[in-house]
């Protein structure tokens, strides 16, 4: 290896430790040969240059050692960071178990005299290793004991085991697994029959498919409180995205909707993303909307007489941000949609600081911009002219945020809601039918809004199918403490 071409740092520490100690081992030996010398030959002053040279190495040993800040070439910051990029990444949610390894009888012995080798008290060479186990399937042969009393006129028996459906082969456990495997972690049903014959289970996608179906209809309950939680806000945000019919005769895709609350994530799919699906969804709610600039959505808000509509300046920022490149003047809006973020970051949580600073700081710049956007005479054929044109249209909308600290600035929290569905439908590509989006949307509506609160999904759809059966409603945020 030339370690001249060498950039990993810790590599060469370890070589330089290891020449260290080989250095030293050779000095001890030459000093042994030198003392030796010196009672065979009795050359005191051949001896002392030798030492003298012995010193003189060992010095210079412990000068390379140690690297001054005029010699040296690596940076302490950046040195400090490459380790812990490259070190070991701390597992607080993993299991610790600690595991002893000794040496067979065969090699108890000692190779140099014979004698037997015994453990030292306490002294272990210690390491951390991440290991895999292996899941497991298994068929449960299930015996409810059944009792009696001496009467005769009353037979009990205990309770079974939780399973998907009443009466059904499959545990509660194994249809939550495939549910999480499909709408979490994006894995098609097919895909999850492969793997489950490798782990010995003989299973149909159909088989699977059922397991989901059953799951969806004892969580439905949970799904529609959400949903009832998410329209009581007096801010919502509200996206959409198409979401694929695998039916032979589709000549369209559904439509799957995102509406978000603090702290509520709600799937629903429908046929469209037309008016009057807009007013089915919403039309009923009284606040303030954050979405798109879609004129199906304008049409909606209006046969809903509660309903405002909001603007988002991340779609702002990004149609400036693609018109810089040709046209450097669009850097000016970019710098006061940032200031509008940066003035809001000053009020963190505190709700009346944010108000305060938009009614003041954020209206002064509103007011920049909108002198700067009025001024353009540009063509809308340009991209500038296009994001200047985007802006001037919807600037009612844009501008709500300045007198409603509720409101926020873009709608990124709903962008990022509907990122999982996204992901899935470029994995296992949409429904085939009704019941399919149905199931879908319930799933998807507890999966990303557990995620939102921290809370293990699996954990969380057990616990809410066991209240669902208790015929109560269960909330991710009321996992945080013990349920």
């Amino acid at each position: 290896m030339d370690l001249r071409r060498e950039t990993d740092i810790e590599h060469l520490r370890r070589v330089a430790l290891a020449q260290q100690v080989q250095i030293e081992q050779l000095l001890r030996v030459l000093k042994s040969k030198c003392e030796e010398l010196e009672s065979l030959k009795g050359n005191p002053e051949e001896l002392q240059q030798t030492l003298a040279l012995i010193e003189t190495l060992t010095k210079q040993k412990a000068t390379a050692a140690e690297p001054t800040a005029g010699n040296t070439k690596i940076d302490d910051k950046a040195e400090r960071k490459k380790r812990k990029q490259f070190g070991p990444t701390e597992q607080p949610r993993l299991p610790l178990v600690e595991a002893v390894f000794e040496l067979d009888g065969a090699d108890r012995a000692c190779p140099s005299c014979g004698g037997a080798l015994r453990p030292m008290d306490g002294q272990f060479e210690e390491s951390e290793m991440i290991d895999f186990v292996d899941i497991i399937y298994r068929v449960v042969k299930v015996k409810q004991q059944k009792y009696v009393c001496r009467c005769g006129g009353c037979v009990e028996t205990a309770p079974g085991p939780e399973r998907a459906t009443r009466g059904g082969r499959y545990s509660l456990a194994f249809a939550i697994k495939v549910a999480l495997d499909k709408y979490l972690d994006h894995i098609p049903l097919a895909r999850q029959e492969r793997i489950l014959r490798r782990h010995g289970v003989e299973v149909t996608t159909q088989t699977l498919w059922d397991q989901l179906s059953a799951l969806g209809h004892r969580l439905a309950s949970t799904e529609v409180a959400l949903f009832a939680r998410a329209i009581q806000q007096p801010v919502i945000g509200l996206d959409q995205t198409s979401w694929p019919k695998l039916e032979a005769d589709a000549t369209k895709p559904w439509q799957m909707w995102c509406i978000t609350a603090p702290g509520v994530v709600c799937h629903r799919i429908k046929d469209d993303k037309a008016a009057a699906t807009f007013t089915e969804l919403v039309g009923g709610y009284n606040g303030t909307i954050v979405c798109d600039a879609l004129k199906t959505h304008e049409a909606g808000a209006r046969d809903g007489p509660g309903i405002v509509l909001a603007g988002c300046w991340a779609h702002v920022y990004r149609k400036f941000e693609e018109a810089a490149p040709d046209h450097p003047e669009a850097e000016l809006a970019l710098k006061w949609i940032a200031e509008l973020y940066e003035i809001d970051e000053k009020a963190a949580a505190a709700l009346d600081k944010k108000a305060e600073f938009r009614r003041t700081e954020s209206k002064e710049v509103l007011a920049k911009l909108k002198t700067w956007l009025w001024s353009q005479a540009v063509l809308k054929t340009l991209s500038i002219g296009k994001a200047a044109a985007y802006t001037i249209a919807n600037w009612e909308r844009l501008t709500r945020f300045a007198d409603n600290a509720l409101v926020p600035l873009d709608n990124n929290a709903t962008e990022r809601a509907i990122r999982g569905p996204v992901v899935g439908r470029k994995n296992h590509y949409g429904s085939k039918s009704r019941r399919g989006t149905e199931v879908a949307a319930i799933l998807y509506t507890l999966v990303e809004t557990a995620k939102l609160h921290g809370v293990d999904p699996a954990k969380y759809l057990l616990e809410a199918v066991r209240a669902g059966d208790r015929g109560e409603t269960l909330f991710p945020w009321q996992m945080t403490s013990p349920v």
